[in-house]
């Protein structure tokens, strides 16, 4: 879900309250001002608003940045929501009500459809990402960390975690997968019944058929989606609700074929038993869809200091690290590794031999994301081309 164009007025005319001074405001600028955000987060409980549905991601942050965060005295408090435009029309709400200083909501997950919305709204905290102690790590060149969704980020948010699309299939079932959309479409026409995918605004539907308009451009795309939806499962009538809907029937045997945007959802079906061992990843040679995640800072919110010092952390290279061990999330680093000293970079070389996990020449060449205002045209146009 993204916000509608209301967003884009919610923000304007309201004066009630002054708005923070520059002495409220904590920034990150050079040591003696970090200093100075750490002695006033010390205390403070942050609120991070983000998506709660991955059981990993959420230990992840409980079990290294919460007691990282603990460390600097400051408590994080995950506020796990469906959807990440729910953190949006809250700092939204607030902002209506007059409320343009201390907001319940400090740091969101967000997604670049909401962010973009977000920032032409004047929703988020300007200049303040590169001026993070560990900014100097990210490469702030690279067109996949500058820009969200075509967006440029311009200093609103910090960037925590990279994402690759990917399929999964099932080496006994189906030795050779495909490995284009055309090739894809020959499979369905020998195999009536064993492919489908997510239907759009669902997040991994919409990348399926983002990354069909990427290879293909976007008529011959939507023209070979139309083509392929009768011999699709269920003939087309219907699609899976969501990944997890997709996952559980390819676990079940009743399509060939998963997707998604987490390098690792491979491993982690298979660790719960919901993908056979005999289950693989791969890529199209088209090339996978590459995004980077991030976090921003509501202008209003109450604990920006706090704010601060947990987005510099999501960068500290020890949880970077962590992270991209395949035992816990397997998610690709957003730090450039070539800054990092001897010691800290070899902690990013894959350690594990696992066949559920791609290696970076296997997950081939990186598609940049469309820009965000595309994304939901090329929906609309799925609907109605594909849908109809």
């Amino acid at each position: 879900m993204v916000l509608s164009a209301v967003l884009l007025t919610a923000c304007g005319g309201e004066q009630t309250t002054a708005a923070p001074t520059a002495s409220a405001t904590p920034t990150a600028t050079a040591d003696s001002d970090w200093a100075r955000t750490l002695e006033e987060a010390e205390g403070q409980t942050v609120r991070w608003w983000l998506f709660g549905g991955d059981e990993r991601v959420n230990r992840y942050i409980d079990e290294y940045v919460v007691p990282a965060a603990e460390e600097l005295g400051v408590t994080l408090e995950r506020v796990p929501v469906d959807d990440t435009a729910d953190a949006v029309q809250r700092v939204v709400a607030e902002k209506r009500a007059g409320r343009r200083q201390g907001g319940s909501v400090d740091l969101v997950w967000i997604n670049g459809e909401n962010f973009a919305q977000g920032k032409e709204a004047d929703l988020w905290l300007e200049d303040w990402s590169r001026d993070l102690p560990n900014a100097e790590l990210v490469d702030w060149e690279d067109p996949t960390i500058n820009t969200d969704f075509g967006v440029p980020v311009d200093g609103q948010e910090s960037p925590w975690s990279r994402a690759v699309f990917i399929f999964a299939y099932d080496q006994q079932r189906t030795p050779e997968p495909p490995r284009t959309y055309d090739e894809l479409l020959e499979y369905a026409r020998d195999n009536p019944g064993r492919v489908t995918y997510p239907a759009p605004p669902d997040f991994t539907g919409s990348a399926f058929v983002r990354q069909a308009v990427y290879a293909l451009g976007e008529e011959e795309a939507l023209r070979l989606l139309e083509e392929l939806k009768p011999l699709q499962w269920r003939e087309g009538e219907a699609f899976p609700s969501n990944e997890a809907e997709l996952n559980r029937l390819f676990g079940d045997a009743q399509v060939d074929f998963a997707m998604s945007y987490d390098p690792a959802f491979v491993e982690t079906a298979v660790a719960k038993g919901i993908f056979p061992d005999s289950a693989r990843p791969f890529t199209f040679e088209t090339g996978a869809l590459r995004n980077t995640s991030y976090v921003t800072i509501p202008d209003n919110a109450g604990r920006r200091a706090g704010a601060l010092v947990v987005a510099n952390l999501l960068l500290r290279p020890d949880l970077q690290a962590i992270k991209a061990d395949p035992e816990v999330l397997g998610i690709p680093t957003v730090l450039d590794v070539s800054r990092l000293p001897g010691e800290q970079r070899s902690r990013f070389e894959q350690r594990t031999n696992s066949p559920y996990l791609l290696t970076s020449e296997e997950l081939g060449e990186g598609l940049r994301e469309l820009p965000a205002h595309q994304v939901p045209e090329i929906e609309d146009r799925w609907e109605e081309v594909v849908l109809r």
